[in-house]
């Protein structure tokens, strides 16, 4: 890494899915937890398959009632979120997650 560089986010220290599977909970190193909508993070998934159909303009809104259904790591820089409506390619890297909570609180 250079100094041009930024540095690359830190995991958070804990991740919690709401009871409910509507919402993600962070926890980061600092004590700051933000909270993403299910819809929101299936909204801005990163695969290939999603970012390619908002390009094109042919993408759908998710379902306002879509559930999380699994969170699993993906190395030391990201998670895999599972939906309920069978979408599971999206990687979420911890940076894009810190950015979307903040472009979130920025709207609202």
């Amino acid at each position: 890494m250079t100094a041009d560089e930024p540095s690359p986010q830190a995991p958070p220290r804990e991740i919690r899915v709401s009871t409910k599977r509507d919402r993600l909970t962070l926890v980061w190193a600092d004590g700051r937890e933000d909270v993403l909508e299910a819809v929101v993070l299936r909204q801005n998934c990163q695969s290939a398959k999603a970012k390619h159909l908002r390009l094109m303009g042919t993408a759908l809104p998710p379902a306002v009632d879509v559930r999380i259904a699994a969170v699993n790591p993906v190395g030391s820089y990201a998670i895999n979120i599972a939906f309920s409506d069978g979408h599971d390619r999206g990687i979420y890297p911890w940076s894009f997650l810190a950015e979307l909570t903040a472009d979130t609180k920025a709207i609202t």
